[in-house]
């Protein structure tokens, strides 16, 4: 008989402050950076979840909840959606 289970989902708002597009190339050294220093890997766009390759730029969204790492295209919308609310 397996044992009953339970599924917590938590949901957290971010408010995002700004972005800056081709912040940084997604590579092995950026990779061996984070490794030694013991940050987040940042593999994936925080936003849509697309993996980054080889030679990838990767923008960089500042929220109130930290700097997360997204692809160019979510970078882009983000930055636009703070323009219009300029």
């Amino acid at each position: 008989m397996e044992k009953p289970q339970i599924v917590k989902t938590t949901t957290l708002t971010y408010d995002v402050l700004d972005v800056g597009l081709d912040f940084l190339t997604y590579d092995e050294r950026f990779r061996a950076i984070r490794k030694r220093v013991g940050g987040p890997q940042f593999a994936e766009c925080f936003v849509c979840g697309k993996h980054f390759a080889d030679g990838e730029m990767i923008s960089l969204m500042i929220t109130n909840r930290g700097n997360k790492a997204v692809c160019r295209a979510c970078g882009t919308k983000l930055q636009e959606q703070l323009k219009g609310d300029v």
